[in-house]
């Protein structure tokens, strides 16, 4: 097949890299700052013009589709290509995209480009899990100031895709992980894998439960705010996983000198190969 890649990360060059080893052919747009990276390993690949577009079977596009609303999210190019520019391109096109824009997406599809945000995909979405938890746990290790964390005291905020998985990794590795829960459902499901739980009111109403553990990850929106902050120790090594609006106060983070470590998007960090794999798995 023809495809046409258009934009993102290192994860969307990874996957030009995976579908042009397998016969297909591949043009890519927006990577002008990966030129170092064209090696013989990729030949196949070619740096593409906007209207080979309309050449092509699949036109795959990055995740997230658009930071602005108005421009495609290009993190290698200092191109700046308005989503309106490829629009009648498109037509009679499948496009792959990650977190467009619903109205966006309903827009384009009335117009015959058929949209495929696989970001809205659950058996994706919780393929995509296993990267983040990784990283995370990469994190840990490597900022932990030299302590080993067998045996550490862990609390993990939120108990859905991510805090299942991220339980289940680090369940053996500190001994003690405890997993914040915000609804019954996911009391439940701690109940059922054997976690310790505690719910909201645990830190609510008594912030000073925070100082007795050593990790705190975080996974859910707006949960760590001022009176909470001013309870975690100082060398408790404090994760934020949540997107906007994010889960914990960086400006009071910051201001209390906690060694606070933002950890948004790590799949596009740290883990693109790990991305290629997952996408392997979930095409075949």
């Amino acid at each position: 097949m023809t495809f046409f890649i258009i934009g993102g990360d290192f994860r969307n060059f990874i996957l030009a890299q995976s579908l042009a080893k397998d016969g297909n052919k591949v043009s890519i747009y927006g990577f002008e700052k990966l030129k170092e990276n064209f090696d013989e390993k990729i030949d196949l690949i070619k740096e593409g013009k906007l209207d080979e577009i309309k050449n092509s079977d699949i036109i795959i596009g990055p995740i997230p589709f658009s930071r602005d609303d108005a421009t495609i999210n290009m993190t290698y190019s200092d191109k700046k290509i308005s989503i309106s520019e490829i629009e009648d391109l498109l037509k009679n096109k499948a496009v792959f995209v990650g977190n467009i824009n619903n109205k966006l997406k309903e827009d384009w599809e009335s117009k015959n480009i058929k949209v495929i945000d696989i970001m809205q995909k659950e058996e994706f979405v919780v393929l995509n899990v296993i990267p983040t938890v990784e990283a995370t746990i990469e994190i840990i290790m490597k900022n932990n100031q030299n302590k080993i964390i067998n045996g550490m005291e862990c609390l993990i905020m939120g108990f859905g895709r991510i805090g299942k998985v991220l339980a289940h990794k680090l369940q053996g590795l500190v001994e003690n992980c405890t997993c914040l829960v915000t609804n019954e459902v996911e009391k439940a499901w701690t109940i059922a894998y054997g976690y310790k739980n505690v719910d909201l009111n645990y830190i609510k109403n008594k912030p000073s439960n925070l100082s007795k553990y050593d990790i705190i990850i975080n996974t859910i929106p707006q949960i760590l705010l001022k009176e909470e902050l001013r309870n975690v120790n100082k060398e408790t090594l404090l994760i934020d996983l949540a997107s906007k609006p994010y889960g914990i106060d960086r400006d009071i983070a910051k201001r209390e000198n906690l060694n606070f470590i933002e950890a948004l998007g790590l799949p596009r960090k740290i883990c693109a190969y790990n991305f290629s794999r997952i996408y392997e798995r979930y095409n075949n």
